[in-house]
């Protein structure tokens, strides 16, 4: 997939290869976005860039004339963190790439497959970097169809429905270890979407309170009015984490806002269990404090999940989906890199035909202008005809998907 040596690379970590502790390093939030993509087209070979920084990944999606010096660019991005760092991150180009952020936006590479969060946040990361200049037509074009993909899989599978979704996996996990949650308090720290869909996911699991904490009072009211909760300063939250049965964290702070030592406090003379479930990257609770007696502490990455049954054939369904939608970028891809190849060798042609015409002329001034203008009639069909056959055999490699390798060769200044 090169068009003078450009292609599509994806390099990054994910919840495959690392865990939460090391993904966390390298997250990164709106406020530092635009100097991560700054620094990364400022390398050799990298000409448009998205960073897509999610709970289960930070990955690079990357064009450039130069796909080995983008991959380098972009694997230096993750240097720094040691041995671990180095063997977690993965690198993939050409239509490897392009199969892994269809795979992405629909889901299917999740840490909990079939997830629906990921298609927002992919679209998000997306927006943001096209508004930050960093995307081209090449990008553009690839995000455009991964989310179309990704929107298509929720709209004809189920894996989308149901439990596919961190806040409701963090909901079954509590359950399980409080048998139900139904007559239970639960704290939400943080008003983001997360957090929407997390206290969603609280009220309709059976929940008697839910209380809000945010930094932001507006946020936090806002959220706690569409689901009859209650709303509490952020200087209240140790008391409030005391009262509560399971404590949702999820908020953007990028830090820890529950030490060990609050913790414990919270949990000194419980009688039951208290559940908190941390999916913030980075997280947002101390690790130490999961060994508070009497307290549950879990991560996003203890919420993994297989799907079974139903799930599996619907992942199934999905994986045909979303490789059907790949070929279908392929082909598209590759027809207009031969219609771009076709315009060229047509223009190049003409361009040497009139040269060698200028300088044949002189010596064919004896030439009448009628007769001038069939000599060049007949350079013109000649030129033409030995035109036919190769062009036809690209467009006809084009159409049948054959030109896997010209997927990516199309010029970016095609795609409208």
């Amino acid at each position: 997939m090169t068009n003078g040596g450009r292609a599509y690379v994806v390099v990054g970590v994910s919840h495959h290869t690392a865990h939460v502790a090391l993904r966390e390093q390298f997250a990164v939030d709106a406020s530092r976005l635009p100097a991560a993509l700054d620094a990364i087209r400022a390398c050799e070979g990298v000409e448009e860039a998205v960073l897509l920084s999610t709970c289960n990944r930070v990955e690079w999606y990357l064009a450039g004339e130069r796909p080995e010096a983008a991959a380098a660019a972009a694997t230096a991005f993750f240097g720094g963190a040691g041995a671990d760092a180095e063997s977690a991150v993965r690198v993939a180009v050409g239509v490897d790439a392009v199969r892994h952020a269809f795979s992405v936006a629909g889901g299917l590479d999740s840490m909990i497959v079939g997830e629906c969060q990921i298609l927002g946040q992919m679209r998000a990361s997306f927006g943001a970097c096209h508004a930050a200049g960093s995307v081209g037509p090449y990008l553009d074009a690839l995000f455009r169809s991964a989310l179309a993909a990704g929107r298509r899989v929720q709209r004809e599978t189920g894996i989308g429905r149901g439990a596919a979704s961190v806040p409701a996996a963090a909901v079954a996990h509590a359950r399980r270890l409080l048998g139900s949650l139904a007559d239970r308090r639960v704290l939400v720290i943080g008003a983001g979407k997360m957090g929407e869909v997390t206290v969603r996911a609280m009220v309709d699991a059976g929940a008697r309170t839910v209380v809000v904490v945010n930094r932001t009072p507006e946020a936090a009211r806002e959220l706690a009015a569409m689901f009859g909760g209650a709303v509490a300063p952020f200087d209240r939250l140790a008391d409030e984490l005391a009262r509560a049965d399971v404590a949702i964290v999820s908020t953007g702070a990028g830090s820890v806002i529950l030490d060990a030592e609050t913790v414990g406090a919270a949990a000194a003379g419980r009688t039951t269990p208290l559940v908190i479930v941390d999916i913030a990257v980075p997280r947002n609770v101390e690790p130490a404090a999961g060994g508070v007696a009497g307290v549950h502490l879990c991560d996003i990455d203890d919420l993994m999940d297989t799907p079974d049954g139903a799930g599996r054939d619907g992942v199934r369904r999905a994986e045909a989906l979303v490789e059907d939608e790949v070929q279908g970028f392929l082909r598209a891809r590759a027809a207009r890199g031969a219609a771009s190849a076709i315009s060229a060798a047509r223009e190049d042609a003409r361009a040497i035909l009139e040269h060698e015409w200028g300088r044949a002329r002189g010596r064919l001034a004896s030439l009448t202008p009628e007769e001038a203008e069939t000599v060049q009639t007949v350079l013109r069909r000649v030129v033409n005809k030995l035109l036919h056959r190769p062009i036809t055999a690209l467009t006809e490699a084009a159409e049948s998907g054959h030109l896997a390798d010209a997927a990516a060769a199309a010029d970016p200044g095609n795609d409208g």
